[in-house]
């Protein structure tokens, strides 16, 4: 879709009210000066998910989930920003303003649709050309219906079949070899003649959720290697963000969505789809992302992984297991299947049918008794060496969950039981770790990926949350000039990010909460300023937040100013000091007297 403005989606925000933007959604109930609701993105029966009119922005004290009227439409209807955006404006009652120098984009967006359905159309007319395709898929089993539902094609073994049935009619239009260059459609040689990705392979056109052919696979008619290829990526595709046969998947009725089954690959689950089991998707060449299992969650609330049971399964089950650590959930539920050895969802849907597949998904391992399993099979538990090594790898992976508390509570009692230690030592252990990667990671990226709940209030990061909750107090600072100068002059890099937010509120004094998280957006601070937006703190009296804020700059510039003097010290004990640096000491020792 073409770009929208930036200054259009700054000043939608001003002009819509998120009450309005949300009641379009579920029911709020007002309760004294905002609005209470049962949250819609996760199962509660009190009411958790509050509103603030003045602050334009929502919270959810129970999954913390938070932020401005886009967010909340990009969350609920499971669209994309632009998306979100356009839905707003449509419940604002006004007209979407779009960069003219980007609508060229759009169109060449457009036309790269139109160029990978048309590429997606030639392939399938050609599948009935070819007799030896015809009858590799009619060994596989796949029917006629199947085959005309997933538009399954032939690539024949042609330099240039593509290339020609796309380029040969456009009198000279490069942009569209360069398309198809982009979308890896076609190559280029050192002599440069174009020639086509895909040969002598049945193709698979791989779609994006709304139905748009995205990228295409390529599987051989015999065991030659590689066996399978897939598009690379571009900009209308980015496998880590796909999912095959989700278009087919959102549409099915509830009742069918019990769960999604994830398998390794899309022969597996046009397979499972023709024989009757329809809630089967496939990664598209790696494995699952956490933004996959996002996408997935928003559609059920139980994903099961389903993996062939040789090594080479279990290799990947297990390497889709930690990367998948951050998207856990303690209202949703993520379950590993493991089909016999001589079997992969193809062979054993197409022997046993679709009870039979069935019968092996009701033998899931839950999360914690796969990652439990796991452990006891790589690790010696017998010897204290096995059991230190196996702790470790728990701690290890255990870590990444981030808004799982009771997930993980349980899965410390499992551990202890397991190793035979006490619960105390394995919470011991896992903070240990924490601490340890903690002294590793930038600070921005690690509280990025903590929970809202955990969240550790430091005193920039309350010095912060007070201004972005309330961003008139800084009407409220005596002497700001002051403050900045001593920002500058004294904090470390952290202070960069109160200074960026000062002058953001300086430039536009009525901003919202809502709004200046949208400042914030696409940034590496995105994350964090919406943890800060929702953690809890006292709102209860003006003169509490002013001194609060207040309180954090002190204790903030105090700890700045001891870390530089601390600093100077240790420099004194290795060598002597320069007559600027002695200076700059009695005045650091002056300024720490003066904060306290």
């Amino acid at each position: 879709m073409p770009r929208i403005k930036e200054s259009f989606i700054n000043e939608l925000l001003n002009r819509v009210d998120i009450v309005d933007v949300i009641s379009s959604r579920i029911k709020l109930k007002k309760t004294g000066s905002g609005y209470m609701a049962c949250c819609p993105f996760h199962s509660e029966k009190t009411p958790s998910f509050s509103v603030s009119q003045q602050k334009q922005f929502f919270n959810c004290f129970g999954c913390h989930e938070a932020g401005n009227a886009y967010h909340f439409i990009m969350k609920y209807d499971n669209v994309s920003f632009a998306e979100a955006v356009e839905t707003v404006a449509g419940i604002a009652g006004v007209s979407v303003e779009y960069d003219e120098h980007a609508k060229y984009n759009h169109e060449k967006s457009l036309g790269i649709y139109e160029l990978t359905k048309a590429a997606a159309g030639f392939y399938h007319q050609e599948l009935f050309k070819h007799p030896e395709a015809r009858s590799y898929l009619q060994n596989r089993g796949i029917t006629q219906e199947t085959i005309e539902k997933y538009q399954i094609g032939f690539a024949p073994n042609s330099w240039d079949f593509i290339y020609k049935a796309l380029c040969t009619d456009n009198h000279g239009d490069t942009d569209r070899t360069s398309r198809l260059l982009d979308i890896g459609l076609i190559k280029v040689n050192e002599t440069g003649r174009h020639y086509d990705m895909f040969r002598n392979r049945v193709i698979i056109p791989i779609r994006d959720k709304k139905g748009n052919v995205i990228a295409f696979g390529g599987r051989v008619l015999d065991n030659s290697k590689p066996k399978y290829i897939n598009s690379k990526e571009s900009e209308i595709y980015k496998k880590g963000y796909e999912l095959f046969n989700l278009d087919y998947v959102r549409k099915l009725p509830r009742e069918e969505l019990d769960c999604i089954i994830i398998t390794e690959g899309y022969m597996d689950v046009i397979a499972l789809d023709q024989y009757g089991v329809h809630n089967a998707v496939a990664s598209l060449g790696t494995a699952t992302t956490p933004m996959q299992l996002e996408l997935l969650f928003k559609q059920t609330d139980r994903i099961v992984f389903c993996y062939d049971g040789d090594d080479a399964g279990r290799h990947a089950a297990w390497r889709a297991f930690g990367l998948t650590l951050s998207a856990v959930r303690d209202d949703k539920t993520l379950s590993f299947c493991f089909l016999p050895k001589e079997h992969d969802p193809d062979s054993l849907v197409r022997e046993q049918g679709a009870e039979g597949f069935r019968k092996y998904l009701e033998h899931s391992l839950f999360f914690k008794d796969y990652l439990l399993s796991e452990l006891s099979r790589r690790f010696d538990l017998g010897t204290d060496e096995g059991q230190i090594k196996a702790v470790d790898e728990f701690c290890g992976l255990v870590n990444q969950i981030t808004d799982a508390p009771v997930m993980v509570q349980s899965l410390i009692v499992a551990m202890a039981k397991l190793v035979g230690w006490e619960e105390r030592r394995i919470e011991m252990c896992l903070q240990n770790k924490k601490s340890a990667d903690h002294n590793r990671e930038p600070q921005v990226q690690k509280t990025g990926a903590t929970g809202a709940a955990q969240l550790e209030l430091t005193p920039i990061r309350g010095l912060v949350a007070r201004i972005i909750q309330n961003p008139y107090l800084v009407n409220c600072i005596p002497e700001q000039e002051r403050l900045n100068k001593l920002l500058n002059e004294y904090a470390d890099e952290k202070a960069k990010i109160v200074l960026d937010v000062l002058s953001k509120i300086n430039a536009k004094p009525d901003i919202t909460t809502g709004a200046l998280l949208e400042q914030y957006r696409g940034t590496v601070y995105e994350r964090i300023m919406n943890l800060l937006a929702a953690v809890q703190m006292d709102d209860s009296l003006e003169n509490v937040k002013i001194s609060s804020m207040l309180s954090f700059i002190k204790i903030y510039l105090s700890e700045a100013v001891e870390a530089k003097i601390a600093w100077l010290r240790r420099e004194a004990t290795r060598r002597n000091l320069t007559d600027e640096e002695l200076a700059l000491s009695t005045l650091l020792e002056q300024k720490l007297r003066n904060l306290k």
